[in-house]
């Protein structure tokens, strides 16, 4: 029997094709696509998926004329398969459709920390294991000598440990050394990655009920019994105490405890206990403490019990060897919702509109039983509309039936809510992936879902690829959102389409909500493509007034602050009545450029290009693109002079704005610099929600999906920061990040009130957001697109090269913009041309200049499937050509 295997090493290989091996007979009725095992690669062995079986012995033809001789497969790391059918063709599809080597798109979809690492070991060989001493007494060197010694005692040796004890040039000498004396093998084998299974030591109560009675009664009476000797013994040494007959008068009587009945001794003095009694008494405490453990579910450890009551680790072990206990290794889950309290709840009546929503999910899960592809449904639902009841109630529907579901949302700062929410509904059936869980958290959550132990996966793009079995429904909420597209690594893929691909693969729906649809995502629906359900109306409540200041009239009338006179009014009433608000602002710092107004000189990053952001609270300049940190300035350092400025608008000159106009105000600040992790989030999350704060100042991760119902007031700093960047998706940007940040007032039993703050107050953008007019916004963008040839009428291929040397990426960007205009003469694709090459907008970052070019056509597939460009990255449906 033969195996094609995809190995790991595939990922730094991109000519690696499919490996195939022999497997050994023992092995061969244990095999299945989508394994982890280990293979020979070179003088290694290397970790791999098995992609397919082949029957028979024999090789395939191209590898017969090759003359190619097959290796045996080593052995199986797990029997369980890392991944199922459907993940192993969507990820070849993924591999195709962004230009990615397969095993990018393959061993992207394990958890992390989960593959294993190749190494080395040094091992005595057969002949040195036979005669030790007749092998040290060769002619060897001291090193050698000394590390047969160090293998005797140790048994092996990993070759990178031994180049750090000797250093690489003497480690060297004696590798050589020992590959000619042959008392020293040197054998392959594979680590265990970070990702494994936690296990605590546990002390379990062996026996129960009458056998727990029958031994406390036989342990009580030991007891007594080694009691009485005891005191039985301290009597009988006993010596009276003498007493010096000159130093007492003659009518007093000297005072003898010895001559005291045994009663009256015994009321005065502790009770004598022998080393056995005290043993007795431990090991019976240790007995009542697991007892108790039982019924509260909360095991002992072997040191926390011997410290709780005085047992030492042998007098444990007496216990064991008695049959009464045990200690065990027992598997210890890590948790991402331990310590957290979550209210669980009940379905809710439907509005008309989200039974007819309801209802065209549960009509594409039975089309999908028909062995037919359902459409994929756009949920069209403004703020506050009651998309997530439709989501949480077409789950029970699904998983009443057996299936599971998959429901994805873009931040993690969304995670709270949502997980709250889903969790409350279908309590201790949630496993939770993104990227902020530790790699044993995630590991854990893993192990769950393949083992079909959890009906909803929530999470963030990548729980997309988690091993669901007899998936059924997937849900992407606010598939709108840039966090959906991976553009950082390989594949370069966008969560929404690898979804639609995944669910026409299984034949189950896919619902795409939104109260902003992408562009994209509206005019598949407009062509048929998807199918569009509307939800129009809020539930309980309207959707919030919107009102524009301009800023220019607010400049003209001699007011300078960065809060409007209006923003400052109502913030006061709010505060009076005792309400909460949210200040938006898409910019996180205290002043976003540092300039000298005699010379120009403007503060860059060393490495970036950058200019650097001001952070008053840490006190330094910070470079928002590598983190690169500087003292702040003074003096100009180009002219000396000190007439440095710091201008701009962040989050924290928002606050400090604020505590100036209201002191008495309870401020929370939400932004990247304030919440750097998910304990942060929640935690901020929980403190605005439980009202220990009257206003939050944050940034776009506090604009979308969360339901605080205290919030009457919404005020947006500067609409104008998205609009005002040269991509052709700003508008789009701006209209939705508006909308989503307008939606968070008003969702409670009071109104809400919504004031933007632009100098740009007649762009179509912002005044359909502030009409919460997504129709309007959708007709003049798609116009502008289809006349300009914009997505979705072409298909956007962003390439970017970047080295350290400026020159270098310029003429590989040339050199390759003629091969592409060769390539695209000769496929003959019409309406397809090349944007650049030009630098980047942001040239050089992290001291590596940037080049880019976009390819543009109605379809580059074909050109994709020719273009060679390995040290590029290739950017396939970019969300933004900056």
């Amino acid at each position: 029997m033969l195996v094609e295997v995809l190995t790991a090493a595939g990922r730094w290989n991109v000519e690696q094709p499919l490996l195939t091996y022999r497997v050994p007979e023992a092995l061969e009725d244990q095999l299945r696509p989508g394994q982890l095992v280990a293979v020979p690669y070179g003088e290694r062995l290397d970790e791999g998926i098995i992609w397919d079986l082949l029957e028979g012995d024999e090789l395939p033809e191209p590898l017969q004329e090759e003359g190619i001789e097959l290796r045996d497969l080593y052995s199986i790391l797990d029997p369980k398969p890392a991944l199922l059918l459907h993940q192993l063709e969507l990820a070849r599809w993924l591999a195709e459709y962004y230009a990615t080597p397969l095993a990018h798109a393959v061993f992207g979809m394990l958890t992390p920390g989960m593959l294993q690492r190749s190494r080395f070991v040094l091992k005595l060989s057969e002949e040195a294991l036979k005669d030790a001493v007749q092998a040290s007494s060769q002619e060897t060197s001291l090193n050698l000598r000394a590390l047969l010694g160090l293998l005797h005692n140790d048994g092996s040796l990993d070759v990178e440990q031994l180049k750090k004890m000797l250093g690489k040039t003497k480690a060297q000498q004696l590798l050589k050394e020992i590959k000619q004396s042959k008392l020293v093998v040197r054998e392959p084998e594979l680590v265990e990655g970070k990702a494994r299974i936690k296990l605590r030591r546990n002390v379990r109560l062996l026996v129960q009920g009458e056998e727990l009675l029958t031994w406390r009664e036989l342990l009580e009476e030991r007891l007594r019994k080694a009691e009485s000797e005891a005191q039985a013994q301290s009597t009988s040494q006993a010596t009276p105490v003498s007493t010096s007959r000159k130093s007492m008068s003659k009518t007093e009587a000297p005072f003898n405890p010895w001559s005291m009945s045994a009663a009256a001794s015994a009321t005065l003095a502790p009770p004598v206990m022998s080393k056995e009694g005290v043993v007795i008494q431990r090991q019976l405490a240790a007995l009542d403490l697991l007892q108790q453990s039982i019924n509260r579910g909360s095991p002992w450890t072997p040191s926390a019990l011997c410290r709780a009551t005085g047992l030492t680790p042998r007098q444990l072990q007496q216990l064991e060897d008695q049959q009464l206990v045990v200690v065990e290794n027992k598997e210890q889950r890590r948790d991402p919702l331990q310590g957290r309290a979550i209210p669980s709840s009940q379905p809710l009546q439907l509005t008309g509109e989200q039974e007819a929503a309801l209802r065209a999910i549960l009509e594409a899960i039975e089309e999908g039983k028909a062995n037919s592809i359902p459409r994929p449904i756009l949920l069209h639902g403004v703020t506050g509309s009651g998309k997530t009841e439709v989501y949480l109630q077409a789950m029970a529907s699904v998983i009443a039936e057996g299936k599971r579901c998959i429901i994805l949302v873009p931040e993690i700062a969304l995670t709270t809510q949502a997980v709250q929410r889903v969790a409350g509904r279908f309590p201790e059936r949630v496993a939770i992936i993104h990227s902020e869980l530790s790699v044993g958290e995630r590991y854990d959550e893993w192990r769950r879902i393949r083992a079909g132990e959890i009906d909803v996966v929530i999470g963030s793009r990548s729980a997309l690829f988690a091993p669901v079995p007899d998936l059924g429904l997937i849900i992407i909420d606010e598939e709108h959102e840039a966090a959906y597209k991976q553009s950082e690594f390989k594949p370069t893929y966008h969560a929404r389409e690898a979804a639609i691909k995944l669910g026409e693969i299984l034949k189950v729906p896919v619902v795409l909500g939104s109260a902003t649809p992408a562009v994209e995502s509206y005019y598949r629906a407009e062509q048929g493509r998807y199918q569009l359900v509307e939800l129009k109306g809020r539930i309980g409540a309207n959707l919030p007034p919107v009102e524009i200041v301009d800023l220019r009239s607010e400049l003209r009338a001699g007011h300078t602050s960065i809060i409007s006179r209006r923003l400052l009014d109502e913030l006061g009433k709010v505060l009076e009545r005792g309400q909460q608000a949210i200040l938006f602002l898409n910019r996180r710092g205290a002043a976003s450029c540092v300039l000298c107004r005699d010379c120009g000189f403007t503060a860059l990053c060393e490495q970036c290009d950058i200019p650097l952001t001001y952070h008053a609270t840490e006190h330094v300049l910070m470079c928002h693109y590598c983190g690169a940190q500087s003292k702040i300035l003074h003096f100009c350092p180009s002219c000396r002079s000190a007439e440095i400025r710091y201008f701009g608008l962040g989050t924290e000159k928002v606050q400090r704005t604020i505590q100036k106009y209201f002191p008495e105000a309870r401020l929370l600040r939400w932004d990247r610099d304030t919440a750097r992790n998910r304990h942060a989030h929640e935690e901020l999350l929980d403190r605005f929600a439980n009202r220990e704060a009257d206003i939050l100042i944050g940034t776009q991760m506090i604009a979308k999906g969360l339901d605080l119902p205290g919030v009457t007031l919404v005020g947006v700093v500067s609409a104008d920061i998205a609009l005002n960047l040269p991509d052709y998706a700003s508008p789009e940007r701006a209209f939705m990040l508006l909308t989503q940040v307008a939606g968070r007032a008003g969702r409670g039993s009071e109104a809400g009130h919504v004031i933007v703050q632009t100098f740009n107050p007649e762009h179509f953008s912002i005044d359909a957001a502030s009409r919460h007019d997504y129709n309007e916004f959708y007709r003049i963008e798609i116009e502008t697109r289809q006349r300009y040839g914009y997505p979705p009428f072409r298909q956007f291929v962003k390439f970017t090269y970047s080295h350290s040397n400026r020159h270098r990426s310029q003429l590989e960007a040339m050199k390759l913009c003629e091969k592409l205009k060769g390539w695209i003469q000769r496929l003959n694709l019409p309406e397809t041309d090349i944007v650049g090459p030009v630098p980047a907008l942001m040239e050089r970052i992290r001291n590596k200049y940037r080049w880019q070019m976009i390819v543009r056509g109605p379809d580059l597939s074909r050109l994709l499937r020719v273009v060679d460009a390995p040290d590029w990255e290739i950017d396939i449906d970019p969300i933004s050509t900056l």
